[in-house]
């Protein structure tokens, strides 16, 4: 397979936090903390896994695994290795990204791996910069996919996902100061310093509606990612006019610490599956050594990590957690063994840090929330 690798120049993912930014969280008070009541743990709307089932089905009739493989910040030949353990090991799912500069390797630990195409539930995602229409006047979104499906050596898709639902921006022009906190301050000067240079929000519809032209031939199923209730329901209310599929899966920040209960809900009452990530707490929120968290796994007999993950799963969640460590990737799978307890379960999600409406925290630490899009 030939090396198209791909560099995003301009462009800046989630920082690497520091551990003044990562104090930021336990430190600030939220200006209105969700009830435990509104979370709807088990709501009826609420799809959760049959006995024995590690799959959910996607409201296209497809099913998605429960548990993936996230590659994200996996790089060079470490990602793959990493990827053919996780395959080794059993996942049957695995998430990725144009940005994260993985998907030649994990092409390459598929293929190694010997799983057939057909036993394996690929998802990669549409970097943000890439929306809207190029100079030739053709969709951006189809070249890129083009080059998704060459590096991971695939001629179809099973989930392709918006990464972000605002415009690109330049690494040393980000939109606001680096941080946790709520609400972000602004950086006034870059505020129009985009890629596209003409991002409106209706480009954002616009390249969905493009995207959605690849379902049935080397797409799947459609996502988004780091979606809020309101662009959600706008992109629904476009969906039913523009009479193309609605997305099978919303993927955002999810943990104790933000439990995103509305988008979750609305998730469920229209029935798109829910991914988590940053389940583990993405190294930054302290989250496996939270004294809750470390309570409740001693009281269960399993690991922290396993904790966060039947928390997850049990508010209808499907999950991306990622580690290098072999050992640590069986455990990750290892979660139909025990259920946590109504009462592990409130103090879990009694943890909630989040504001109103927040829908990022340890993730996207030089960016508006994306509901300011």
């Amino acid at each position: 397979m030939p090396n198209n690798k791909r560099s995003h120049p301009k462009e800046g993912y989630n920082q690497k936090n520091t551990k003044a930014e990562s104090s930021e969280i336990s430190n600030s008070e939220p200006s209105k903390k969700i009830k435990h009541e509104d979370i709807s743990i088990e709501a009826s709307s609420v799809k959760l896994p049959s006995s024995g089932e590690d799959t959910l089905p996607l409201n296209n009739g497809k099913r998605i695994p429960i548990i993936q493989f996230g590659t994200y910040k996996m790089k060079g030949p470490d990602s793959k290795v990493a990827t053919l353990s996780a395959l080794r090991a059993g996942y049957k799912g695995l998430d990725t990204a144009s940005v994260y500069d993985n998907e030649k390797e994990v092409g390459e630990a598929i293929m190694e791996s010997g799983i057939p195409r057909e036993n394996l539930f690929i998802q990669t995602k549409l970097w943000r910069s890439f929306c809207g229409r190029g100079k030739n006047g053709k969709p951006k979104c189809d070249t890129e996919l083009n080059k998704s499906l060459k590096k991971l050596g695939t001629k179809y898709i099973d989930c392709w996902l918006m990464h972000w639902p605002g415009p690109g921006r330049h690494l040393n022009y980000p939109p606001v100061r680096q941080g946790m906190d709520r609400p972000k301050v602004k950086i006034e000067g870059n505020a129009t310093k985009m890629v596209p240079e003409d991002w409106t929000p209706a480009m954002r519809l616009d390249t969905y509606k493009e995207m959605a032209k690849h379902v049935g031939s080397t797409v799947k199923s459609l996502g988004m990612c780091n979606l809020s209730v309101r662009q959600l329901e706008e992109l629904l209310i476009f969906c039913k006019g523009s009479n193309i599929p609605k997305p099978a899966v919303i993927q955002n920040e999810c943990h104790p610490l933000l439990i995103a209960s509305e988008v979750r809900k609305l998730c469920a009452d229209e029935g798109i599956v829910f991914q988590a990530y940053a389940s583990l707490g993405a190294g930054s929120l302290g989250l496996l050594e939270h004294p809750v968290v470390t309570e409740v796994a001693k009281n269960n007999g399993v690991t922290t990590a396993q904790v966060l993950l039947r928390w997850g799963i049990q508010l209808g969640c499907v999950l991306l957690p990622k580690s290098q460590n072999p050992d640590r990737q069986k455990k990750n799978l290892d979660v139909w063994s025990f259920k946590l307890s109504d009462e592990d379960m409130m103090k879990l999600s009694s943890c909630d840090k989040s504001v109103q409406g927040q829908n990022t925290m340890a993730g996207w630490l030089r960016e508006h929330d994306p509901d300011f899009y």
